[in-house]
C-alpha cells in the first residue's frame, strides 16, 4: 500500500503524548499504528481474498537539543492483521534517527528513497493497487540530507551504504547507491527532478531518471504529469488527478509505458486506476478501487488486460 492517507494523518494528527523526560517539553514521545484490512479480487491471479494492507504500530519522537537543533526518531513495525497464527511475522517497515535545524535535516537509517517520495508518491496513490513504477534503491543503510527552502528551491540527496557481498546488492560499486532530488514549489506549482543511480538494485547498472510536475487546481483538486526513464529499458508518462469531496478523495491514475526492447511480442502497455475514500471518522476511512495492474512478474513476462483488480478495504489509525 502506498499509505497515502496514513502517512497524511500520521503526521499531521495531534497523537497523545506518552511521557515527557525532561523539563519544559523538550522531549516528545509518541505511539501509534494502524490496522489495514482490504478484500481484493485478481482476474491475473484468479483470486479473491481478506488480506492485510500494510497494517503496522511504531513509536515516534523528538528531542529539543537548543534553540535551532532537535534530534528527532523514529521505529516503525509492520505485521499481518488478516490471519491468526502461532508464529506472527513482524518486520521492520523503517527506522531513523536524525537532527533538524537552520541547515536543514539528515537523517540515518531505513525509510523511503528519497526518490520515491518526490517523483513517485503523488502519481502511485492508490490504497491497495500497484501501478508501474520504476524500481529504485533499496531501504536500509541509508543517509539522507534534506535542505531547507531557498526561494521555493529544495535540494536533497541519499546514500544507501551497502556491502557488495549482501544478496540485495550486486557486484558492482560495492553496493552504494545514490539518489538526488531537487525541487522548486511557487504558489500552487511542485516541479520536482529525481536521479536513482540504481547501483544496489537489479543489475546495479540500470539507472532511473523522473520528473514529477503538481499543480493545486483549487484547494479541493490536485493534479500531475509524471515522466520516467529506466536505462536501456523503458520510459513512461502519466497523469494523475485528486479531489477532496468534503467526506474524501476521488483519485485517478493513468500512464502508458514504452518498452526499448519487445517482450513477448510487446512494445508498450497501459496501466490505469481509480479510487475513492470515505472518512467515517478522523481516525478511520474506507475505500474502493479499481484498475488495471499491468506491468513485469518474476519471470519478466508482461500482464496485460487479464490483470484487473477490485479492491475494498478499511483503515483504523490509532
Amino acid at each position: 500500500m502506498k499509505k497515502t492517507l496514513v502517512a497524511i494523518a500520521v503526521s499531521s494528527a495531534a497523537l497523545t503524548s506518552m511521557s515527557s523526560f525532561a523539563a519544559e517539553d523538550t522531549v516528545n514521545f509518541d505511539v501509534y499504528g494502524n490496522i489495514q484490512l482490504a478484500y481484493i479480487d485478481s482476474d491475473a491471479s484468479n483470486t479473491s481474498e481478506i488480506k492485510d494492507n500494510g497494517s503496522t504500530f511504531g513509536f515516534q519522537g523528538s528531542t529539543a537539543i537548543n534553540d535551532d537543533l532537535t534530534g528527532f526518531f523514529k521505529y516503525e513495525l509492520e505485521a499481518d492483521a488478516d490471519e491468526k497464527t502461532s508464529d506472527i511475522a513482524v518486520n521492520l517497515d523503517q527506522a531513523y534517527v536524525g537532527l533538524q535545524g537552520g541547515f536543514g535535516k539528515v537523517q540515518v537509517g531505513s525509510f523511503d528513497t528519497i526518490y520515491n517520495n518526490a517523483i513517485q508518491d503523488t502519481y502511485d496513490q492508490f490504497e491497495a493497487l500497484g501501478v508501474h513504477t520504476a524500481t529504485t534503491t533499496k531501504e536500509g543503510d541509508t543517509i539522507a540530507y534534506f535542505s531547507p527552502s531557498f526561494g521555493g528551491f529544495e535540494f536533497q540527496a541519499s546514500a544507501a551504504i551497502k556491502d557488495s557481498a549482501e544478496d540485495n546488492a550486486p557486484e558492482s560499486e560495492d553496493g552504494t547507491a545514490a539518489n538526488v532530488v531537487l525541487k522548486y514549489s511557487v504558489d500552487a506549482l511542485t516541479v520536482a527532478v529525481g536521479y536513482d543511480d540504481g547501483k544496489n538494485t537489479g543489475d546495479g547498472e540500470s539507472s532511473t531518471t523522473g520528473l514529477n510536475v503538481t499543480y493545486q487546481v483549487t484547494p479541493a483538486l490536485s493534479v500531475g504529469a509524471q515522466y520516467e526513464e529506466v536505462e536501456d529499458f523503458s520510459s513512461a508518462f502519466g497523469l494523475a488527478a485528486r479531489f477532496n469531496y468534503g467526506s474524501g478523495d476521488v483519485y485517478t491514475t493513468i500512464q502508458n509505458v514504452d518498452l526499448d526492447d519487445e517482450v513477448n511480442g510487446i512494445s508498450d502497455y497501459n496501466v490505469y486506476g481509480v479510487g475513492v475514500t470515505y472518512n467515517l471518522a478522523s481516525n478511520m476511512y474506507v475505500y474502493a478501487e479499481y484498475g488495471q495492474n499491468a506491468g513485469f512478474d518474476e519471470n519478466d513476462a508482461v500482464v496485460r488486460d487479464d490483470d484487473k483488480t477490485t479492491a475494498v478495504g478499511a483503515t483504523y489509525l490509532f
